[in-house]
């Protein structure tokens, strides 16, 4: 049987760490008792200044101390009152934290790309990315930290209504009976409110991306040249008008509703106050205890009692769930057999129900290098995938090379300097070896030319940054794989790296990634031909399967389809020329 969202998010509570939910407890408690406590006090003191009227003595019944202890109380709560929100912040921020690294470990430690890529994964990931509000950032360690909290409202009901039953015993009892109902009413209509809110979301969503499309650079160029954003801007327009429309609807919906509550709650205050007032046996000093344990009452019972964050929280909260079970474990990737073999064994592997390779056989030589060649669509990409270890087959066996290191045509940009976007292929280098490994690929004088040289933030998002041409950038991709390779990759697969240089720039490319290898294998995909032939082993991927195996010069021999390719690419070059 699932257990309630109240527990689910309790749950999440120790993520914080004992010291922090005990200060926020002992705080809270205190804020909770102290309205109950000021009531108290200021009965007695009133109590004590009417009889030192009485006794026309203003210094009897020790009202100093009383007024001392009242003050006390009341900047002591001020005080922690200040304290309560960042604190309860604090645990909330820890909890966000624990949880995003929890689920970070779970992702990085699948075994393949294809695990991080399933669909049920990805959608959980992005639920936990999108705050469930249009407007709200809260999550589940805001929602798991109010729901604490309004746990340990009931010890201030219980306080103040002691304070009621020592007038008639039952008028406590009763009184809170009726400030739990009034809070519960309040907080379904709150629930109604969020679910209204929550059904917002899409198109909220929607008009958000066709804003971005207006703003966003990767967009700009056709929006501008297709002349789009007025048809975007109605669009957008449309989407959060609509949203918008009906989030207000429902908060003036909510506000009228919220009156019948502070009306009902006013017309049970009436009750205790004029009971009070009409009985002849109550002090003046137990009339004004009795009056600020109602007010204590009414502060308590309006608050939501954590169902809004609830509401907020649970779309995450379930998706945490479904990521548990779908990552139940921190699973190391298959580690090396022993052999220091690269091969694949009658693989076969498909994109759900597309089968795009089919009964693969494949062993790679130790420091040679292999192409790949095939027409789009054949699985170059998908084989280069299985081979570094990304993907699992769906049957056959593949024997990977745990410090493989690969440049794939849509390599990362990153928004760090050139010498970070290097560095990070291999964090544990030197350096020198950073510096060697750009000089390898000659990417230090594009480097050196920035603003600030090694320093600059390739991005022009930032001050001094600077952006690169698409062939810049590739070097920039290529150091990297020189870098791994300096620091003992045995596998370097390269699909498509340089697709952005011209002919001479990708043989002076790929020359200068051999001679840098070391003992290294290298996978290369490419469908320029000029570059293939140097190879020391071409294979042919035709229809799921490996129809060609051999040199350059066995290939044009056999005259199959390697050898079709290529005569089609040579006249193409011959007739341009």
């Amino acid at each position: 049987m699932p257990s309630s969202p109240r527990r689910r998010l309790l749950s999440f509570l120790p993520l914080a760490g004992r010291p922090w939910l005990a200060a926020l407890t002992v705080l809270e408690l205190f804020l909770l008792a102290e309205p109950t406590a000021v009531a108290l006090v200021t009965g007695e003191l009133v109590g004590r200044l009417a009889q030192g009227v009485a006794r026309r003595d203003a210094a009897a019944g020790g009202i100093g101390a009383m007024l001392a202890l009242l003050g006390a109380l009341l900047v002591t709560g001020n005080v922690l009152r200040s304290m309560s929100r960042p604190l309860a912040e604090r645990v909330g921020r820890r909890i966000d934290a624990a949880v995003r690294e929890e689920l970070t470990s779970r992702v990085l430690a699948l075994p393949a790309l294809d695990r991080v890529e399933d669909v049920a994964v990805q959608n959980e990931l992005t639920t936990m990315r999108s705050p469930l509000l249009t407007w709200s950032d809260e999550g589940i360690g805001a929602a798991a930290a109010g729901r604490f909290r309004a746990g340990l409202t009931m010890a201030g009901l219980v306080t103040a209504m002691l304070v009621l039953s020592q007038v008639v015993w039952w008028w406590g009892p009763a009184t809170a009976v009726v400030a739990l109902l009034l809070g519960r009413y309040r907080a379904g209509m709150w629930r109604e409110f969020f679910a209204v809110v929550s059904g917002t979301m899409p198109a909220a969503l929607r008009g958000r991306a066709w804003a971005a499309m207006m703003s966003d650079s990767r967009d700009a160029k056709e929006v501008r040249i297709f002349g789009l954003t007025g048809w975007l801007e109605q669009r957008a327009d449309e989407n959060i008008a609509d949203a918008t429309r009906r989030v207000i609807d429902s908060r003036v919906a909510l506000l009228r509703r919220e009156m019948s509550v502070f009306l009902g709650w006013a017309a049970t205050a009436s009750v205790v106050y004029v009971a009070v007032a009409t009985s002849g046996e109550v002090s003046v000093g137990r009339i004004a205890a009795t009056i600020g344990a109602v007010s204590a009452m009414f502060v308590i019972s309006m608050s939501s009692q954590g169902e809004d964050l609830d509401e907020i929280a649970m779309p995450a909260v379930d998706a945490v769930t479904r990521i548990r079970a779908l990552a139940p474990g921190l699973e190391p990737p298959p580690g090396p057999d022993g052999t220091g073999e690269i091969a694949l064994r009658d693989v076969e592997f498909g994109y759900g129900e597309v089968r795009v390779l089919n009964g693969v056989t494949l062993t790679l030589t130790p420091g040679e290098v292999i192409a790949v060649v095939g027409v789009n669509g054949a699985g170059k990409t998908t084989l280069a995938k299985l081979l570094t270890g990304q993907y699992r087959p769906s049957s056959g066996s593949v024997a990977t090379e745990p410090t493989a290191y690969a440049v794939y045509q849509d390599f990362n940009r990153y928004e760090l300097s050139a010498y970070d976007n290097i560095w990070i292929a291999a964090p544990e280098a030197t350096r020198e070896q950073v510096e060697a490994a750009a000089l390898a690929v000659d990417a230090t004088r594009l480097i050196e030319k920035l603003p600030r040289g090694w320093e600059t933030v390739l991005s022009p998002k930032y001050a001094g940054g600077g952006d690169l041409s698409g062939g810049q950038w590739q070097k920039i991709a290529l150091a990297r794989a020189a870098l791994a390779a300096a620091c003992g990759a045995r596998l370097l697969v390269l699909d498509e790296p340089t697709a952005n240089l011209d002919i001479e720039a990708e043989l002076e490319a790929f020359d200068r990634i051999r001679q840098v290898r070391g003992r290294a294998t290298v996978v290369l995909i490419s469908h320029r031909f000029s570059t293939v032939r140097k190879a020391d082993r071409i294979v042919v991927l035709s229809g799921g399967r490996i129809t060609e195996d051999g040199t350059h010069d066995e290939l044009l021999a056999a005259g199959g389809e390697y050898a079709r390719m290529f005569h089609l690419q040579a006249r193409q070059f011959e007739e341009t020329a």
